[in-house]
């Protein structure tokens, strides 16, 4: 949780930004865990450190009036009882026992240190807790990524009943269908308002455009209906001073603008091959990757014209793998080795 961020701009031009009521504003930002050392259910828990302290005082407390009756402590107690439940004491532990489940963790992971999982498990664990800390505004951007279908569900649910502010940064029209009732669309430079989920904002888009299209058009004719008058009788000594009011009335028109056609620009690129490779591409013996342990093994031949795919469930170390042959991640074992001239490149 860093507000330094949201201070000011970093742009040639100025701006500002203000948080009016809001304390702590949340998004999943680098992954740097203070101690990878202790169990991911420790990690998740700091969430709930002051549950947790509460807690350790109600006990406290009940063990003094065993012997103490007084109304004073009675009192505390009570008080004490209140925060307990105004933070949901009674339901936090299902509340993170729920997360863990649906993100796909086994109730065996909790108690793995932090330095046993995957950088995708770590991930998994950093926006565990940035969810369950319910920040006042909460900032994701793409949630969805690399999140199953299950996980996904449960996510939608539980970001529609989020009790505070959030802001989602989505390609996934379908999850932002279902939470979102507010859009803003960046396109061509500008920012547009939309009241609404993601049907609305479809629907409310194209009618706008037409509209706009419809007027600019109406306006255009209009124009050159009052220009051909103009130019018709400019010259005529009795029509002079019609032709010039017809010329004033376009002046004080309210110009309207044609309307941008939809921003259909999509992502091309183009891979110039300086030099051919030779026909083995790639060539993985016995590889293990991971971090402190051995996530995965795998021996592999990839050719000259082949792709290559990497599949399977989360957790597993298909993100590993990709970063090890790209040499940010140490190997755990084995080998492997490009072909000749063969170069590679990170989208």
């Amino acid at each position: 949780m860093d507000n330094e961020l949201f201070s000011e701009g970093i742009g040639t031009e100025k701006f500002s930004i203000y948080k009016e009521g809001i304390k702590e504003i949340g998004y999943l930002k680098q992954i740097d865990f203070e101690d990878e050392n202790i169990t991911m259910l420790d990690e998740i828990l700091k969430v709930y450190s002051e549950i947790i302290e509460i807690e350790k005082k109600l006990e406290n407390l009940v063990c003094k009036m065993q012997e103490d009756s007084s109304e004073s402590l009675a009192k505390e107690y009570s008080k004490t009882l209140d925060r307990y439940e105004l933070l949901d004491g009674y339901t936090y532990k299902k509340e993170y026992e729920t997360a863990i489940s649906k993100f796909g963790f086994s109730n065996e992971d909790k108690y793995k240190k932090i330095s046993e999982f995957s950088g995708g498990q770590r991930t998994k664990i950093a926006f565990i807790k940035l969810l369950l800390s319910k920040p006042d505004l909460l900032i994701l951007d793409e949630p969805t990524n690399h999140l199953d279908i299950t996980t996904i569900e449960w996510l939608e649910g539980y970001l529609k009943n989020y009790p505070k502010a959030l802001v989602i940064v989505s390609h996934d029209r379908m999850f932002l269908n279902k939470i979102v009732d507010k859009i803003y669309e960046i396109e061509y430079g500008e920012i547009t308002e939309y009241s609404g989920n993601y049907e609305f904002f479809e629907k409310q888009k194209r009618i706008n455009y037409e509209k706009q299209l419809k007027d600019y058009e109406y306006q255009q004719k209009e124009i050159k209906r009052l220009n051909d008058i103009a130019d018709r009788f400019r010259y005529k000594p009795t029509k002079a001073k019609m032709a010039l009011s017809k010329l004033k009335q376009i002046e004080r028109m309210v110009k309207i603008e044609e309307p941008n056609k939809y921003d259909l620009k999509s992502f091309r690129t183009n891979f110039e091959i300086s030099m051919q490779s030779g026909n083995n591409v790639l060539t993985a013996n016995n590889l293990e990757v991971g971090y402190s342990t051995t996530l995965a093994s795998c021996s592999f031949n990839l050719y000259k014209g082949q792709k290559l795919g990497v599949i399977g469930a989360n957790g597993t170390g298909k993100s590993t793998l990709l970063k090890t042959l790209v040499g940010e991640v140490n190997k755990k074992g084995g080998n492997f080795e490009f072909g000749h001239n063969v170069k590679v490149r990170i989208l």
